[in-house]
């Protein structure tokens, strides 16, 4: 067996050698040029195919860096934006500080900051959950106050550590208040379910304009004068009824209080 794979070396030998020869003295030159006509346009083919190939790998190594780029600015997108968001938080909650904090100032009332944590889930009552309590000097029928003076509730229910504030917009809230207008007129403020603030038992030979805006009227011991409740929208001054009414514009959106005080001395 070895030797047969040895002949058949030499005979492949050979005919190489013999090849050789005939192709420098050109004897091969038309067999050569057939083959080349036949291998050229099978080699273009084979190159063509590896090109496109190549392309093919680098597009899809392209996309793939593409698709990992855009997922990485898209996440750094996100976030920027969870970023601005609290960022844009923190700076409402500390304009509403600074508000509250200027309005005690000028006014030298002693107050207690908290932080709406919680609304009651009765839907007939208008209240929110406030993270102090009696421990925090927190007592029944204190006024509440967000903003620059502006009156949200009253101090309904108190425990150790939270207290229950009944918005000035609930059907059991009624404020003694005064209308800033030429008779200072004096009424009720009383809420509707949540659906509207009202001001009651106005006189009806005292003239009230859109627009006049109605304070707390100090009548009340643990509500001072002064505070902010909102304007009047519409005027009802009916020709059978012995008082006129008036519906209220709240000063501040009730539904987004965030921050608030409790007045705790005046």
């Amino acid at each position: 067996m070895p030797r047969f794979k040895a002949k058949n070396y030499f005979f492949l030998g050979f005919i190489f050698a013999l090849l050789l020869f005939f192709h420098y003295l050109g004897w091969l030159s038309v067999p050569e040029r057939a083959v080349r006509t036949l291998i050229i346009p099978i080699s273009a083919k084979i190159t063509r195919w590896q090109s496109a190939s190549q392309d093919f790998y680098n597009s899809f190594a392209n996309q793939k860096t593409l698709v990992d780029q855009y997922n990485k600015c898209l996440g750094q997108n996100q976030d920027s934006d969870v970023a601005d968001a609290r960022l844009k938080d923190l700076e409402k909650e500390n304009s509403e500080i600074r508000k509250q904090l200027n309005f005690f100032h000028r006014r030298n009332f002693t107050a207690v900051a908290a932080d709406i944590v919680g609304q009651n889930s009765d839907s007939a009552e208008k209240m929110v959950i406030i993270d102090v309590g009696n421990e925090a000097g927190i007592k029944l029928g204190q006024p509440v106050v967000a903003g620059d003076g502006i009156l949200v509730g009253t101090i309904a229910k108190i425990e150790k550590d939270i207290a229950m504030v009944r918005l000035i917009n609930d059907n059991q809230s009624k404020i003694a208040a005064t209308i800033l207008n030429r008779d200072g007129s004096l009424g009720i403020v009383e809420g509707g379910y949540g659906l509207s603030v009202r001001m009651n038992f106005i006189p009806r030979n005292e003239i009230v304009l859109i627009g006049d805006k109605i304070i707390t009227s100090g009548l009340e011991q643990a509500i001072p004068r002064g505070l902010l409740i909102g304007e009047v929208a519409v005027a009802e001054n009916e020709a059978y009824q012995p008082f006129q009414q008036a519906v209220l514009t709240t000063a501040i959106d009730l539904a987004k209080l965030t921050i608030v005080s409790v007045l705790i001395s005046n």
